[in-house]
C-alpha cells in the first residue's frame, strides 16, 4: 500500500475519452445530482540484486539482476444522489499503461548469461472484478460545512508477452492495483460554483541495503520477493532491493444544474 498522501499542485490531463464525457454527462440527470470524477496518473520502479553464490564450476546460482517499472492513467466517473452516498458502479471509465520487466542472468557453471524481457499491458477492470477489493467506487457524504469524497479504483495487468523466461516478479508495491485518495470540499463554494476540484499526490518507496525505512529493508539483507526483513538463508552475500511508485490527480464534484 502506498503510505502518504498530501495536497498536490500539478496533475496529468484527462483521457481524451473522458473530454469527450465531460460535456455530456449532465443532459439526462436529474437535478441536483452530484458527478464524481476520479482520475489520474502513476508511475514507478522496481529493482533486486542476488549476487551469484559459488564461482566458476562451483556456481549454484547466477548474479541475477531483474527491473521493472509501470506507467498508467484512470479516469472513473459516478453519479450519487444530492446527498451523496456511495457507488462501486462507475458510469464511465477510461485508462490503461505497461509494465515493462528486465532480468539479466550472469553465466554460472558452465550456462550462458541470459537476459529476458516482459511487457504487460493495464487495463480498467471488467464486470467480473467486482469482488475487487480496489473495484472502482466511491463514497461522499459530510455534516456542516464540508463534504469529503473518498475513492478507490484500479487498473488490472493483461497477458504478458516476453522474450525469454517469464520473469514478472512480486512488486512490493504496486499503484496500479489499488488507487485511492479522500479529499475535502467546502460545500458552500460547491453549491456556488457547481464544480469543484481537489488535487491529491500519493507515493511510497524503500532503499537499498544499508538504510531502514518502515521496516522494509534493512543492513542485512532484502528479500527479493517483497522487501520485507529477512535473514539471508545459510549466510552469503545478501540481496538488495529498491522500489518506488507514486500517482497524482483529481477529484472532481460537480452539482447537476
Amino acid at each position: 500500500m502506498l503510505v502518504t498522501i498530501a495536497v498536490a499542485a500539478a496533475v496529468a490531463a484527462p483521457l481524451p475519452s473522458a473530454l469527450a464525457a465531460h460535456s455530456s454527462d449532465t443532459r439526462s440527470l436529474p437535478k441536483g445530482d452530484l458527478i464524481v470524477i476520479f482520475s489520474g496518473s502513476g508511475g514507478g520502479s522496481y529493482r533486486y540484486h542476488e549476487p551469484a553464490r559459488g564461482a566458476g564450476s562451483a556456481c549454484r546460482s547466477a548474479d541475477t539482476t531483474y527491473s521493472e517499472s509501470d506507467n498508467y492513467r484512470w479516469y472513473y466517473r459516478f453519479v450519487l444522489s444530492p446527498a451523496g452516498g456511495s457507488s462501486d458502479s462507475p458510469v464511465a471509465e477510461a485508462g490503461g499503461g505497461q509494465l515493462q520487466g528486465s532480468e539479466q542472468l550472469a553465466q554460472c557453471a558452465g550456462s550462458a548469461a541470459l537476459t529476458s524481457t516482459c511487457t504487460q499491458a493495464l487495463q480498467t477492470p471488467f464486470a467480473s472484478n467486482t469482488a475487487d477489493l480496489a473495484y472502482p467506487g466511491v463514497v461522499a457524504g459530510g455534516s456542516g460545512r464540508t463534504i469529503t469524497v473518498g475513492a478507490i479504483g484500479e487498473l488490472i495487468p493483461g497477458q504478458p508477452q516476453c522474450n525469454g523466461l517469464s520473469i514478472f516478479a512480486p512488486n512490493p508495491i504496486q499503484g496500479f492495483s489499488q488507487l485511492q485518495a479522500s479529499v475535502s470540499f467546502d460545500r458552500a463554494a460547491l453549491q456556488q460554483s457547481g464544480d469543484e476540484i481537489r488535487h491529491f499526490t500519493m507515493a511510497g518507496s524503500g532503499l537499498y541495503d544499508g538504510v531502514t525505512l518502515a521496516a522494509n529493508c534493512n543492513s542485512t539483507s532484502c528479500d527479493t520477493s517483497d522487501c520485507s526483513l529477512d535473514a539471508t538463508p545459510a549466510g552469503g552475500p545478501p540481496a538488495s532491493c529498491s522500489y518506488s511508485e507514486s500517482y497524482s490527480g483529481t477529484i472532481e464534484i460537480r452539482v447537476v444544474k
